[in-house]
């Protein structure tokens, strides 16, 4: 933890060099020409990110005092188990993070010498508020909380944590903002990423031996059966409906694919080689019903589930030996420093001959029947990858098509990943 903390402190100050990172798009304050204080240089809208918290320092369970020359804010969003960033989460004390009062930062780096409206400015209204941004934790945001005039003082309510204030809508906010500005904060997240030390792989084995943690699915589902404990592997008949599935498959059919992976040494999307199926997106705006089943199955909320695919094998088609998961923590898929915590995956449509799930290491085998669903556990909730779970696509010897998704333990944090960014496939909305 203290090492983390230690890179976290450096490499945010070194991203306050304007030479290497001077946003624009928040640099929206000047200084008023006779009171010096912070003004809007611009009208600014409700919602709109205004300038970033140009963070000093990060400490653990230690608060500054307000007559000090730190201004210091407590980061108790960020250690919520929703989001990544475990070496946060784990501080056994609340997280703060400081700024010098009275230093003049670059452009689009005043957050910390805008006054608080419960301090010296406490009979004017507030504007705007600062928020944790999850995407480049532990980086914070000014956030307009209604529509600012060019020339008006920008002042801010009591900061990131306060009791009072309804986590919901702070956590809906913060998400907000990661979305909005996904680009722009992408640009911010190498330079962060570096700053998170991984625990041993060995140590995190030998403690998920030991408390055998794994997420924990909706096992009151209907026709939810157990066909296998350790691991733990479930079915669940006519998950989808006949209706469902074919039409699932008339709407890939068209939008099919080569299934693509990310290099993980070159950084490249390219083919991925283990598997000679193909595959479609579906966004999930066209499939509410069947995203419901999901999140109602998986036990999870939407911003945890991995692209929904439908995977289509053609006679001669595989995918060879895997697991779903990784070799510890990993940034991908918009998720960031965490794992998939449970897959579930649909067959669409029966498969007479060819085509099984073979789980290796345990001997199961699977027969593709229309509408069954299958759930297991490829990592636990430590994000230890159990290579118990490894299993292959058999080879197909009929057509056989499945609709697959993924739960990741965490919120998704990287918004250029957004749903919305996925191209519509048809009308016809399940």
């Amino acid at each position: 933890m203290a090492k983390t903390i230690n890179n976290l402190n450096a490499i945010v100050s070194h991203i306050q060099n304007p030479d290497l990172y001077s946003p624009i798009w928040a640099n929206q304050i000047e200084f008023h020409e006779r009171t010096n204080k912070p003004i809007a240089k611009c009208d600014i809208s409700k919602g709109e990110l205004i300038t970033l918290y140009p963070i000093k320092y990060i400490s653990i369970g230690k608060e500054r005092s307000s007559s000090d020359q730190i201004l210091s804010k407590r980061l108790e969003l960020l250690q919520e188990e929703r989001y990544p960033y475990p070496h946060l989460r784990v501080a056994p004390e609340p997280l703060y993070i400081h700024s010098e009062k009275n230093v003049i930062y670059s452009d689009g780096w005043y957050g910390n010498i805008i006054p608080s409206a419960t301090n010296e400015q406490e009979n004017e209204q507030s504007n705007c508020v600062f928020v944790p941004l999850p995407s480049v934790a532990p980086l914070c945001g000014m956030v307009a909380t209604r529509s600012i005039a060019k020339g008006e003082g920008i002042i801010s309510s009591s900061c990131i944590h306060d009791e009072s204030q309804d986590k919901t809508k702070l956590c809906k906010l913060t998400n907000e903002i990661a979305k909005e500005y996904a680009y722009e904060l992408g640009d911010l997240m190498p330079y962060l990423q570096m700053a998170y030390t991984h625990i041993d792989k060995k140590e995190k084995s030998e403690t998920i031996a030991k408390q055998k943690m794994y997420h924990t699915i909706n096992e009151s589902y209907p026709n939810l059966q157990q066909i296998h404990s350790s691991p733990d592997i479930y079915t669940v008949a006519d998950f989808l409906s006949q209706g469902e599935c074919d039409r699932i498959i008339r709407k890939a059919r068209l939008n099919i694919q080569p299934c693509l992976v990310k290099n993980e040494e070159t950084g490249a999307v390219e083919v991925d080689p283990s598997r000679t199926s193909t595959n479609a997106n579906i966004p999930r705006c066209e499939v509410p019903s069947i995203t419901k089943k999901i999140l109602e199955l998986g036990n999870c909320v939407e911003e945890q589930m991995e692209i929904l695919q439908v995977l289509n094998y053609k006679r001669g088609q595989e995918f060879k030996p895997h697991t779903d998961g990784f070799d510890g923590a990993t940034t991908t898929c918009g998720f960031q420093d965490s794992g998939r915590i449970a897959t579930i995956f649909c067959y669409l449509n029966d498969v007479k001959a060819g085509g099984t799930t073979l789980f290796t290491k345990v001997g199961l085998e699977i027969e593709p029947k229309r509408g069954m669903a299958v759930v297991h556990f490829p990592m636990s909730s430590d994000l230890v990858e159990d290579e118990m779970t490894e299993h292959q696509g058999s080879v197909a010897m009929d057509e056989k098509w499945i609709l697959t998704t993924w739960i990741w333990k965490h919120w998704k944090a990287d918004y250029r990943y957004s749903e919305e960014n996925i191209e519509a496939l048809s009308d016809d909305i399940i």
